[in-house]
């Protein structure tokens, strides 16, 4: 019993096999709902009945609240299993200076049973690069990295900033 989906601009790649659970990207889908129903549905059923030990490896590199939801209640069900006796562990992997995932992962360990552990990845020289923008509605500036720059133009949000350098 197997799940793969193939990881896409704006949803994580997802390996749910036996013994291992594997999300690694950006997660923002267009529907939430949709797309995560059938990896729920999948640790349902596999906590009913779960290998010796889980390994659960999430890296994510950016993720949106409603998804944020939908990998609480995954790992809800599987730290469910964990209580009943099943061996599992969460490995919590961040980028190197990406304090936001860290804290995620953080708030989440405060309401797991399971052991957590924090994997910190080095990112390229691209990913380090930082940029100056202007929010233009509140006119506050900020720095933030190329590659978060990126992701506000692909998202069409770059009409709410001015880039003041590059």
């Amino acid at each position: 019993m197997c799940l793969k989906i193939d990881k896409k601009e704006d949803t994580p790649l997802i390996n749910l096999e036996k013994g291992l659970i594997k999300i690694e990207g950006r997660s923002l889908p267009e529907n939430v709902i949709v797309f995560y129903s059938p990896i729920i549905k999948w640790v349902r059923k596999y906590s009913e009945n779960p290998a010796e030990f889980t390994s659960i490896n999430i890296f994510l590199s950016y993720t949106n609240s409603s998804s944020l939801k939908s990998i609480i209640d995954i790992l809800s069900l599987l730290d469910d299993a964990y209580v009943e006796g099943n061996k599992m562990e969460l490995n919590w992997s961040y980028e190197q200076d990406d304090d936001s995932i860290l804290e995620i992962g953080q708030d989440l360990k405060s309401s797991l049973k399971m052991p957590v552990n924090y994997i910190e990845k080095k990112i390229d020289k691209k990913k380090r690069k930082k940029v100056l923008v202007k929010n233009i509605k509140t006119g506050k500036i900020g720095e933030i990295t190329l590659l978060y720059w990126e992701s506000i133009k692909r998202n069409g949000h770059s009409r709410n900033y001015i880039l003041l350098s590059d």
